[in-house]
Parts: C-alpha cells; structure tokens; sequence
C-alpha cells in the first residue's frame, strides 16, 4: 500500500486506482497522526459536473482521549473569482474510521478545473457545545489527474493534516460559557469540562476563576468543586460574578486549572491557565444583546 505524505497542505498527492483501505501494519509516523480519507474524483467535461465521492476514512482524530469522536466531513470546491459553494456529509457516531460513501457535485468549466482546490474539513459533533474542526485536507486539482470517465474514476487516499485554531499548547482545555444578566448585572460562568490536562500524581483536580480589572488586580475569586485527578474532568457548575455593565469592557477572566494534595488540598498547583478579556468574548456580546446563553466552546490552557 502506497501512501502520500500531505506535509505541503495536501497539494503533492499522486492518484492512484483502485487501493485497498490502510491496515494497522501501515500506520506509521509516515502517515501522520491525523488519518486518511479515500476519496475518487471524475469530471464531465460536456456537463462541466465535478463528481468527489467519499468513500471511507481511517484513523480520524478524536480531541476526547476517552472516547471515539462523531466525525463528519464539509466538502467545498474554492473556485478562483466565484463563488464557494460547500456540502456536508451526515454525521457518523463514535467512530474513527467511518464508512462515508457520499457523492457531491459541483459545476465547474472543464478549462478551470486546474486552478480549483478541493476542500475537505473534519468536523467532531458535539451535542453540548460547538462542533470542532479537527482536521482538514486541501487539493489543489491541478497537481491531480481528475478522470474524465465517471464509470472508472480517480481513486486515492489523501492524509488529513491536523487543524488546530489555536496551536494547541499541551496544558489543556476548558469547556464553557459565559452568560450576562442585565438586569442583576450579573456575570455567569458555566463550566462543563476540561480534557487533557497535566495530571501529577495524587490529589484533585479543581477549576478556579478570577475577575482581573484593568491593572490586573484580582477583583474577585471562584473555584468549583474538587474532582478526582485525572486528565478528563466534568464539572457541571455555575460560578456566578457581580459585575456593573458599565465595568463588562474592563474586566478579564483568569481561568486556571489546579492540583490540590495535602490535607483538605490545602496544596495548590496551577497546572494551566488562560485568560479572556471581556471585550475580545463576541459570543457574550451576541448574547447580551439578543437577551440568550452563549454556546459553550472549548479554550486552550497555556504555561501558567
């Protein structure tokens, strides 16, 4: 089984016909950490029909290290001076290696197809908060040979390349919303989860937030209940802050994770930090003014 590395953003691949799908004696450094797709692709040049079939991918990757992740796929052709059009698969559960089998279509001139690039995005479904993208693999359809017979098309795999927003930092992350109640003026902080964190030995795990004004003086402080130390955490708590509207602009959010041993965890490590200016929250000022919750996200944790 031949396999083609994506190190230069998907653009080098090779197209091959007919593979078979990876084994686990394939998956090496070589292909990356991120898994693969099978996919064919066959134009009509009359009809000016660009078909891209999905047919499986393999290996995905899953941000929850205790569980498989609900992967689906968004298909857009990016068209030099038009517009992008995108398509989206069904959602597949608790899987890593999906048996997709779609077909899109998009409408393209024969004589532009070169300067196309195919765009496959890998989303994980998440029922509690937003959908994450975590991986990606772009084509530029010049560099490939599309067939021209729809009855014997191009088949390859292509490596999904890891898509990471935020250049994950190694610390973690945290799972929650913010929600801003005018008439009490009074700042919720609704946290769910952490995931992946730096657990060290013993102990508990808590979450703890701070308000910081404008000179970085710690207004006020609140923690959640200790959980168990391990790497993936539910909290399910509300922490709630007094805070004037008029002050909203002026504060910062300091949200740390931290290990608690010794007696009534009297010792504290921070173990991941993060900070959120108020001001930069779009999601909180959509809410404010549309009078709704925000939708929970995950925040990466960076060296406290």
């Amino acid at each position: 089984m031949e396999y083609y590395s994506n190190a230069l953003r998907a653009e080098k691949l090779i197209a091959l016909s007919h593979l078979q799908p990876p084994d686990e004696s394939a998956c090496t450094d070589e292909m990356g950490s991120s898994g693969s797709i099978q996919l064919s692709l066959s134009l009509d040049a009359n009809l000016g029909l660009l078909t891209v079939s999905l047919k499986q991918a393999y290996d995905l990757p899953s941000k929850r290290q205790d569980d498989n992740p609900n992967p689906y796929f968004r298909v857009a052709l990016d068209i030099p001076e038009g517009v992008k059009t995108q398509q989206q698969t069904k959602t597949f559960r608790a899987t890593t290696s999906p048996e997709i089998g779609e077909d899109f279509y998009f409408q393209i001139p024969a004589a532009q197809i070169a300067s196309c690039r195919l765009e496959i995005m890998v989303y994980d479904y998440d029922q509690f908060s937003v959908d994450e993208c975590v991986g990606y693999c772009w084509l530029t359809l010049g560099r490939l040979t599309v067939s021209l017979e729809k009855e014997n098309p191009t088949v390859f795999w292509a490596e999904v390349l890891p898509y990471d927003e935020n250049g994950g930092s190694g610390y973690g992350e945290v799972l929650f919303s913010l929600a801003y109640l005018s008439q009490a003026q009074r700042l919720t902080m609704n946290i769910f989860k952490a995931r992946n964190l730096r657990c060290r030995g013993d102990g508990a795990i808590s979450m703890r937030v701070s308000l910081l004004g404008n000179d970085e003086k710690r207004l006020k402080r609140k923690k959640t209940a200790s959980r168990r130390n391990v790497r993936n955490a539910q909290f399910n708590e509300s922490l709630n802050f007094g805070v004037p509207k008029r002050s909203l602009c002026d504060i910062s959010l300091e949200i740390e994770a931290v290990h608690e041993t010794g007696t009534f965890g009297m010792t504290t490590e921070v173990i991941g930090r993060m900070e959120l200016p108020l001001h930069r929250c779009k999601d909180l000022w959509r809410a404010i003014i549309h009078e709704e919750k925000s939708q929970a996200r995950w925040y990466p944790l960076e060296e406290p």
